[in-house]
């Protein structure tokens, strides 16, 4: 279940992504905190959350933050079930879990959140939806709807991308086609995560959801032993300013 989310600021101007805090539940109560992340980000334009405008203090609600609240799917919509599907949670699920998946994306602003996985039974354990199947070949498209539940992806890096060194990609077997891009997010920790737990290392289709927008059309998950040498989001641009 997810507990922490990480959200993150995109710099129009250059398309670059900067995490800018971290949203918590404990029990019933929720904290957002600015990550160092922030500061950067504020040097390409960003600008304080409403109501959350110094970056040094913990902010604490009895109920889910505002901001994303409204990022969640009204629950009074006739097409939620469908929706909670696609996404492979049901209406017993936390608004975490929802925001988890789909990103809280709107068209008003340029966020976007993302979870930090936690560890369990020394596995570390992901669902997610791959990107850009808009943008891949309609010989790939039709590939990705004939995928079958449970099968092997294969990741693999995209080593000539000028732009992002960790991007990376997956693709089918037989026959061979890109099923989708790897998030920004998570690209540079599965990458560590294969080298680390090679072995172990695994990612299959949840399921393909043929009528959802292309952004929830495949849903994937990642499963590979927790390594004693990886944390998730390791760096320092993700960690508390205080």
């Amino acid at each position: 279940m997810c507990q922490e989310l990480i959200l993150s600021w995109q710099d129009t101007k250059t398309d670059q992504w900067f995490p800018i805090g971290r949203f918590s539940k404990h029990n019933d109560a929720y904290t957002f905190i600015y990550t160092k992340g922030a500061k950067q980000a504020k040097k390409h334009g960003f600008i304080e959350l409403a109501s959350m405008s110094d970056f040094n203090a913990e902010y604490r609600y009895s109920d889910i933050f505002p901001l994303l609240k409204n990022r969640i799917l009204n629950k009074s919509r006739p097409d939620r079930q469908e929706f909670l599907k696609w996404l492979n949670i049901d209406s017993n699920n936390t608004d975490f879990e929802e925001l988890a998946k789909t990103g809280g994306v709107k068209a008003t602003d340029n966020l976007c959140l993302f979870p930090v996985p936690i560890k369990k039974n020394n596995q570390y354990n992901l669902e997610f939806f791959t990107q850009g199947i808009g943008h891949l070949t309609k010989s790939s498209q039709k590939r990705i709807e004939a995928l079958e539940v449970g099968e092997k992806l294969f990741f693999c890096a995209d080593l000539e991308n000028s732009q992002d060194k960790n991007a990376s990609m997956f693709r089918t077997k037989d026959p061979v086609e890109i099923a989708g891009y790897c998030p920004k997010y998570f690209a540079k920790d599965f990458k560590k995560l294969f080298n680390l737990s090679k072995e172990s290392f695994s990612i299959k289709v949840k399921q393909v959801n043929k009528n959802a927008p292309e952004q929830l059309r495949l849903l994937c998950e990642i499963t590979c032993d927790w390594h004693q040498d990886f944390s998730p989001f390791a760096e320092d641009k993700f960690t508390s300013i205080n």
